[in-house]
This record gives structure tokens, sequence and C-alpha cells, in this order.
């Protein structure tokens, strides 16, 4: 089994926006921990052991969730897109290629508008260039989106790893009509 850990699955603002349910559950766990280990267990119920539960566990997968990364793995041939924190994969999605063998990356230029820092009229947008890695038939014209990518770095590290172990070959993206 061959793998590949790319970037960050979510951008900055979504991580700031998954990190709220986060600080915020991290806390009740702390604090139920905190009664727990200072109290006497027979004046709590079994209410709060649930809580205890809820909160401890919602508060550790949105954490690893928040910094978790996107990657690919190769396994007997067949391709898999996977989401992973510290090396450790909690899901996978298998990529069926069916018809389609041939990967091509397209580069894009785009923009985005902070809206949620210009509250004073500010345009706080930024330009920047992604590649788009896609799937395509044998004619080209019908393609599918796998990821996309934001550091050239990375880009050139997937397309060697989609050649050599996920039996993908790469071509220009030219549509035959």
């Amino acid at each position: 089994m061959n793998k590949i850990i790319l970037n960050s699955n979510f951008e900055f603002k979504q991580k700031a926006i998954l990190l709220v349910p986060t600080a915020f559950l991290l806390f009740l766990s702390y604090s139920c921990w905190d009664i727990l280990l200072n109290t006497n267990v027979e004046n709590l119920n079994g209410v709060f052991f649930v809580f205890l539960f809820m909160f401890t566990v919602l508060g550790l997968f949105l954490f690893c969730l928040t910094f978790s990364k996107a990657g690919f793995k190769s396994n007997n041939n067949v391709l898999y897109k996977t989401v992973s924190f510290l090396n450790v994969e909690f899901y996978a999605k298998k990529i069926n290629p069916k018809d389609k063998k041939i990967f091509s990356i397209l580069y894009k230029k785009v923009s985005q508008r902070n809206d949620y820092l210009s509250a004073g009229g500010a345009d706080l947008g930024y330009k920047f260039a992604i590649q788009d890695f896609v799937l395509l038939s044998e004619k080209h014209l019908d393609k599918e989106s796998i990821i996309r990518l934001e550091s050239q770095k990375y880009s050139d590290e997937l397309k060697i790893f989609l050649e050599e172990f996920g039996e993908l070959k790469f071509e220009i993206y030219s549509p035959q009509f």
C-alpha cells in the first residue's frame, strides 16, 4: 500500500468556523472531567456520564476533523482519496475511474473575497492559482474533479503518485469533438 498526504482539508476561514464549536465542546468536556475527578462518584447520575462521553467524543472528533489533511492511497491497484489526522486515516473514498484512465491538471486563476472581514467597506479579496486534478474520458469530453490544490509542490508530487501507483495516464486536456 502506497500513500501520499497532501494539503490541509480546510481553508483558514473554515478552520476558524470549526474551531468555535470544537473549543466549546472541549471546554465542556474538561469541565465534566474536572467535576468527575473532584467529587464523589456516588453523587453523579447516569446523565452526567452520557454528557461526559458525548462532549469528549464530539470535541475530539471535531478537533481531528479541523486539522485533518487530504491525501491519496493505492491498495491493490485501487485508488482511494483519504482524510487523515497525524498519519492516521479515518476516511477513505474509492475513486472509481471505470472508463476514465486518463488524468489532467487544469490550471485556474481564481479570486476569493473575504466578506466576513470587509465590514468597514474595504474590499479584501485576493487572487491565487489552483491546480484542479480531473479524470478524463478517452476523448476528454467527460471530466470529473478529484482534488484541487494550491501548492505547485503538492501538485507535482500527486502527478507522480497517480502515474506510478494509480495506473493513470497523464495527458494535456484537449477535447476532441
